[in-house]
């Protein structure tokens, strides 16, 4: 997996099931990050129709966030939806968005889908070149505001409960050459490191799985399931930035529908029992690439998750990352 001729099969032979129509999440909360559109929207309708009890959709823009919640409604008018605001952008919304979910009283599944790639490099309102600091930083940061409610519903039910992030395939096809710089994360928010096209977006999805297996390990599968997922090269507000019409002769050519995709992120999200700090692609448990599995992978992990929390406990102090520190 993660050659592209390997890709280019599996966009064209694979399809992407819905869950088993018997599956039922009536009484459970789940919560989306990004879910306003594309396949965050597409996975919370599908969890509508599951009858999940309470849908909390995280969004950038109420009013966009308002017409995804009439969207579901319109199929699935017994649904509770609630519209939260959070930007990856703002740590003062991070920190707002962590006081919130610490008032739920419980919480059973979150995917933090939430992302953007952007092909021209620019900087976020923190400095951080933009990509990073949303796919990364933010969802990072993210991960930890929404872990103490999961742990906690998963001790008041004594059942593990879910997180899972999304990434991407091309996280195989990157050369990470910022891996070799004396701080990881800094090099990345030199300029100079960008590269072309999609391959900082990708090197970000690449930190997503570095992150993942890295917080699963501080995690008991007994408390909290924690995964990564490829939901494949779909339809998508994704690529709203991409202006080389490249990206649209693929999709014509192999891309999946956001509805596909939607049911990759809910199949990681609910199916999948036993697992924990996997890579889910294709709807089933997948090797990510070498280098995530390599000596010089498994130290660029812990690379990363030492800086990331330096990071936070510099900008961020708001956000409460016990007990990991």
């Amino acid at each position: 997996m993660g050659g592209f001729l390997s890709f280019c099969y599996r966009q064209l032979t694979v399809k992407p099931k819905p869950l088993p129509s018997n599956t039922s999440l009536k009484g459970k909360t789940a919560l989306i990050t990004g879910a306003n559109s594309g396949l965050g929207l597409e996975a919370a309708k599908q969890l509508a129709t599951h009858h999940v009890s309470r849908l909390i959709l995280t969004v950038r823009d109420a009013e966009k966030g308002e017409a995804a919640r009439t969207s579901i409604l319109e199929k699935t008018p017994n649904t509770n939806v609630e519209i939260w605001t959070l930007d990856h952008e703002f740590y003062d919304s991070i920190v707002a968005f962590q006081q919130r979910v610490s008032t739920l009283d419980r919480l059973d599944y979150a995917l933090l889908n939430a992302g953007v790639k952007k092909m021209e490099y620019s900087t976020a309102q923190t400095g951080h070149e933009t990509n990073v600091q949303i796919n990364h930083i933010g969802t990072s940061a993210v991960s930890f505001a929404v872990l103490r409610a999961l742990r906690k519903t998963a001790h008041q039910l004594n059942a593990p409960t879910r997180l899972t992030i999304v990434s991407s395939e091309g996280h195989f096809w990157i050369p990470f050459h910022e891996r070799k710089a004396e701080t990881i994360l800094e090099r990345m928010d030199d300029k100079a490191t960008f590269g072309h096209q999609m391959q900082r977006y990708y090197t970000t999805k690449l930190l997503n799985v570095l992150w993942t297996r890295n917080l699963a390990s501080k995690v008991p599968a007994e408390e909290v399931v924690i995964n990564t997922v490829n939901p494949g090269f779909c339809y998508s507000g994704l690529h709203r930035h991409e202006s080389t019409g490249i990206i649209k002769i693929f999709l014509w050519a192999f891309g999946w529908t956001s509805a596909q995709g939607g049911h990759c992120l809910v199949d990681a999200l609910v199916q999948h029992d036993g697992s924990h700090g996997k890579y889910l692609s294709d709807q089933k448990e997948t090797a990510p690439s070498a280098f995530v599995l390599s000596e010089e992978g498994k130290t660029a992990e812990t690379r990363i998750w030492d800086e990331t929390i330096a990071l936070l406990q510099k900008e961020v102090p708001g956000v409460n990352m016990s007990p990991f520190v």
